[in-house]
């Protein structure tokens, strides 16, 4: 069977493109010259027909391709992460369980959350998780929030080609400390987990925007389940000002003092995205990706799972 690369970005739907980010992007990551991405995929074709373990092999060649990005042309780690993927999906069915966006109606009354159309000059994707004002936060907030942007993570997988993702973290409307009563290690390693280590989101910097004094306790707790390197790249902000210095202006909501459309608008566009039949039968195929692990060769993932307290959360849930 041949592959099929990516020919070009698309010039219309949610997502932009730069005209030059299909080839540049690929050049970041050594993949430019002709036949890497080619071979790279055969090569990830080949190991995935022989791993007995996976109950889902047939991967498009458009997702291997953009897994392939988030390793930075490594197919060693592209198949680290095609099996942990499959593991989490496996040993964390609580958060794969949600494919059709409009069950998240009534939690939208609480959040905002959404990847921007632009991306920035170096061809990264900013995403805006916003808490909304006079809301009270519900304890399973956290859950529902992975639940939502797993359906997020699973549409970049196959529609987006970023450099990066940058995070901004809005939380001007929320009294950290409602928040934090609700936040555990063990849950926001399980998110970290499955962001960099299952989908491969390459985390350029986290921007947090509170006036908080209590915003210091929220870093530590980050900082908990957080590796050095990406620890340094949280960035706090009193005000959308100092914002600037890392997101261009022009592809910023209104909302923050940016020339794009205003962050509501721009939610309602992107669920329209997220809902349509294509994304909602795709979403029922990943579900088939899992592993059975009675087959699946002995490693570190799982221990790793057990020492971070993960199975202890699963038993409560």
């Amino acid at each position: 069977m041949g592959v099929t690369m990516i020919e070009e970005l698309p010039k219309t739907g949610f997502l932009k493109f730069r005209h030059d980010q299909l080839f540049q992007v690929r050049k970041l990551f050594n993949l430019e010259k002709p036949g890497r991405v080619k071979e790279a995929i055969e090569l990830l074709r080949e190991w995935l027909e022989k791993q007995d373990h996976f109950n889902k092999k047939d991967f498009s060649d458009v997702y291997l391709e953009i897994l392939l990005i988030t390793t930075k042309g490594s197919v060693e780690r592209a198949k680290s992460r095609i099996d942990k993927l499959c593991t989490y999906r496996t040993i964390w069915p609580q958060y794969f369980t949600a494919i059709d966006i409009n069950s998240f109606k009534e939690s939208f009354k609480t959040f905002n959350s959404l990847v921007l159309p632009e991306v920035t000059e170096d061809y990264s994707r900013v995403n805006i998780f916003k808490i909304n004002s006079n809301v009270p936060l519900q304890a399973d907030l956290v859950l529902t929030y992975i639940k939502f942007s797993i359906i997020v993570c699973e549409y970049c997988k196959v529609h987006d080609y970023p450099s990066g993702y940058i995070v901004v973290l809005d939380y001007q409307d929320v009294n950290l400390l409602d928040l934090l009563s609700i936040l555990s290690p063990a849950q926001i390693q399980q998110m970290v987990n499955l962001y960099m280590e299952g989908f491969g989101m390459r985390i350029r910097g986290i921007h947090l925007i509170t006036t908080s004094k209590v915003s210091d306790a929220l870093i530590s707790l980050l900082k908990q389940v957080m590796s050095k390197k990406l620890s340094s790249r949280i960035h706090v902000h009193r005000n959308h000002e100092s914002l600037y210095d890392f997101i261009p202006k022009k592809i910023l909501p209104a909302d923050y003092g940016g020339d794009a459309v205003p962050l509501r608008e721009m939610m309602e566009d992107y669920l329209q995205e997220l809902s349509t039949k294509e994304h909602m039968e795709y979403m029922k195929e990943t579900q088939n990706a899992t592993v059975d692990l009675k087959k699946k060769p002995k490693d570190s993932t799982i221990d790793e799972m057990v020492m971070t307290g993960s199975f202890r959360t699963l038993s409560v849930d």
